[in-house]
């Protein structure tokens, strides 16, 4: 199967998510879990995504995020990449964490962005983990619905707005089992919209909106392997050489990254 399509451009709403490789727990204990959060609160300050919502599940993530500038693929590759190496260290363990590249569904905002911020938020009820989502404290929802566990890099107005600013609101119509919830397919779906929404993404990656593809080939060529062990050994401050070496017995952070951004982006 190809690849989703990748859509990135200024001002972008994305529900993006990612599950641990073969389904295994991404999470091993809160610690990891606030560790994951500190990342995602990162990348509001490193390259200016905002996070609207969140919630972390025990093999799986959701979030949902707005991007300024055209650089979500940017941002994830940081959140997914540096969680990995933590999770390695403090697990004893090596290789990819995740399935995977993350997957994202571009949102019509003016249409969707409630339900979405919805769907995100009753993953947690939906799997059974809690009977009251204001007892699972590792989303979003209570921020939104009781105004607790605020994070300061959480953007709550845009959705708040939308229901006024009263958190009860928002409670009763995440809470309210309603017959439109959403069935998002992040394996054969890049936008949530509607037809009109839909053609003015795609015309402006494929200035063609006739045949209206789920998938497409990545516009951008893959770097080689070697230009991205440079950049990683650059990003970290350490030798050109650095992640080439295989470590014996201790953990080389620049090697466990190359090989994950390598095995991401399908290197040749």
């Amino acid at each position: 199967m190809a690849r989703p399509l990748r859509l990135e451009f200024e001002g972008a709403w994305y529900h993006v998510m990612n599950r641990g490789a073969g389904r295994r727990d991404i999470f091993a204990d809160d610690g990891q879990r606030e560790r994951f959060l500190d990342l995602l609160g990162d990348l509001l300050d490193r390259f200016g995504v905002e996070t609207h919502a969140y919630c972390l599940m025990g093999n799986h993530y959701h979030l949902l995020l707005r991007t300024p500038d055209a650089n979500l693929s940017r941002a994830m590759r940081h959140l997914d990449g540096v969680y990995t190496q933590h999770f390695n260290r403090s697990t004893g363990t090596d290789g990819p964490l995740f399935r995977g590249r993350y997957r994202s569904i571009v949102v019509d905002a003016d249409q969707y962005l409630l339900q979405v911020s919805r769907y995100i938020h009753r993953n947690p009820l939906e799997a059974g983990i809690v009977d009251d989502l204001a007892d699972y404290s590792w989303s979003s929802y209570r921020a939104y619905a009781l105004d607790a566990d605020v994070m300061p890099w959480l953007h709550r107005s845009t959705i708040r707005s939308a229901l006024s600013t009263r958190p009860e609101r928002y409670r009763a119509f995440v809470e309210h089992d309603r017959d439109d919830a959403l069935a998002i397919d992040f394996e054969t779906t890049g936008i949530l919209g509607d037809d009109d929404f839909r053609a003015t993404v795609l015309d402006r990656f494929t200035g063609d909106t006739r045949e209206v593809p789920h998938t497409r080939t990545p516009s951008t060529a893959v770097p080689a392997p070697e230009d991205i062990a440079a950049a990683v050994a650059d990003a970290l401050g350490v030798g050109r050489e650095e992640p080439f070496h295989e470590g014996r017995g201790r953990t080389n952070e620049a090697r466990m990254l190359t090989m994950f951004l390598c095995q991401t982006l399908e290197c040749r």
